[in-house]
């Protein structure tokens, strides 16, 4: 076995060089010393960061675990080795780093707090302290992943980096040593992406003296493993490059290998650049034949023939994620307790055991159809009037409305009055028919009240000719007045009919 002098991970005789930190393998000694005390810790910069532990050594910076003394809250202290502080070109890349890294603010980047350089020396970077492991060391315990857990993990990952490719920011260096997983009892898994600091601005030009220093002709930043073919060739890189990186992560996450490994960096550049990746499928027969073309995708040699920029790239993947019926982070809807029945067998104990494949299916299958239900029910009609699709019966249809004027055109007031005539028209024909109905029959019901009953009684003497009946002249008295109520409504309906308002 072989050992890397800087990381301190074994690897087996078929690698000469760390394939992590480019650093040469040493053979493993038959006594280990202990190592050397790391001068650092201990030691407090600028009087407010005491670095208390190690935590690891990157490209250009070591990691520790300090306190903020004046809040006394524990954070991460990120510090620019010793070899490079000479190097003004690795301290202009540092700073970059800083800049970078202050300027992108999301849930899944890491946070930075503080950049600074100590009186004696020392060029330092603050960040959030995270709790976890690498999504390197869950690959070496556990690849390959379940595909609902490797996509889950990407989502987050890729959502990262589109936030930086937003902000004009290309990483360059995504690997799974700078994926950083948070895991807390209570809520599901966080991913960080860590490490911008070789990260270039993609908005931002450096000034002469800074390009001088900085940018070298056919220099390759970055790891070999994960690195696309134009970064490999030396090429400006577009954010296409991070893509193809995210690409390698997947295809590890999935299948447990890297597209492409060799002896040295050399021999992976050259493959990157040459060879066509196996198909995901001939390691893994489960992966869905749908992911495998996303992640084929990514790998295309031509960055044109790729997703533009990580967020294209978060789009496919979540809408292949939707049409698998696969679980994430982003999921809209959760399979009810009817669906959970349908793929679950009982235990004798009365436990449901759900086989999560065929959920899988049944939740894609209900996705799909109420996608296609919702395109049906928004389909427009086709160019000879009839429905080209039938439409959707949950889809509600919108009820017309008429909006009314009362302050508009001459021709709206023309129209309310035209209204307004028939309506008050249609109410004076009403009342007037039921008033003359009721005098009408009054007076012939109070004749009929006062003519005297037939009796069997003679008469004394003949009686003269018989005069009007008393009753018929209050009647006729009465009639007038009331006609005159009828009158005085009729006037006050023409008023209103010749002035509604």
């Amino acid at each position: 076995m072989l050992h890397c002098p800087t990381c301190g991970k074994h690897y087996s005789p078929d690698f000469e060089i760390c394939p992590e930190d480019q650093s040469p393998l040493q053979a493993d000694a038959t006594v280990m010393d202990s190592p050397p005390a790391d001068p650092l810790v201990g030691h407090t910069l600028d009087e407010k960061y005491r670095l208390e532990q190690r935590l690891g050594v990157g490209g250009m910076g070591t990691v520790y675990r300090a306190r903020h003394l004046l809040i006394d809250r524990p954070v991460a202290v990120k510090v620019l080795n010793r070899l490079f502080v000479e190097d003004e070109a690795a301290r202009t890349r540092f700073r970059r780093e800083a800049r970078a890294a202050g300027r992108l603010q999301h849930p899944n980047a890491v946070t930075v707090t503080d950049f600074g350089e100590s009186q004696d020396g020392y060029v330092y970077l603050v960040m959030e302290l995270l709790e976890g492991r690498t999504l390197r060391d869950v690959l070496a315990k556990e690849a390959p992943l379940d595909v609902a857990r490797s996509v889950a993990l990407m989502l987050q990952i890729s959502a990262a980096v589109a936030a930086a490719h937003e902000a004009g920011i290309i990483h360059r260096d995504l690997k799974p040593a700078n994926i950083f997983i948070v895991q807390h009892p209570e809520v599901p898994a966080v991913v960080k992406v860590l490490d911008f600091g070789i990260a270039k601005l993609a908005s931002e030009l450096l000034d002469d003296e800074d390009s001088l220093t900085l940018t070298q002709v056919g220099a390759m930043i970055g790891t070999p493993r994960y690195m696309s073919p134009e970064q490999c060739d030396g090429a400006e890189l577009t954010p296409a490059a991070d893509v193809y990186s995210l690409g390698c992560i997947l295809y590890e996450m999935l299948t447990g290998t890297v597209p492409f490994s060799g002896a040295t960096p050399l021999a992976i550049a050259v493959r990157h650049t040459s060879e066509i990746p196996r198909s995901p499928r001939d390691f893994v027969s489960s992966i869905p034949e749908a992911l495998e073309q996303v992640v084929l995708h990514t790998l295309e040699k031509r960055p044109e023939e790729r997703p533009a920029n990580a967020a294209a790239f978060h789009e496919e993947l979540l809408a292949t994620a939707d049409r698998l019926g696969l679980e994430h982070a982003a999921i809209t809807s959760s399979p009810n307790m009817a669906a959970l029945r349908s793929v679950a067998t009982e235990s004798p104990s009365g436990r449901l055991v759900i086989d999560i494949s065929r959920l899988r299916e049944t939740v894609a299958t209900s996705s799909d159809t109420e996608m296609t239900a919702i395109r049906s029910g928004l389909a427009s009609r086709g160019s000879d009037g009839h429905d080209s699709v039938a439409k959707a019966p949950a889809a509600r249809q919108p009820f017309p409305r008429i909006s009314l004027s009362l302050t508009g055109s001459d021709q709206a007031k023309k129209r309310i009055k035209v209204i307004a005539t028939v309506v008050a028209a249609v109410l004076l024909i009403g009342i007037t028919l039921a008033v003359r109905s009721r005098f009408v029959a009054s007076p012939a019901e109070a004749l009929v009240a006062a003519s005297p009953s037939p009796t069997a009684e003679p008469t004394p003497s003949p009686s003269p000719s018989p005069s009007p009946s008393p009753t018929v002249e209050p009647n006729k008295a009465v009639q007038p007045k009331k006609d005159g109520k009828v009158k005085s409504f009729a006037n006050k309906v023409k008023r209103f009919i010749k002035k509604p308002f």
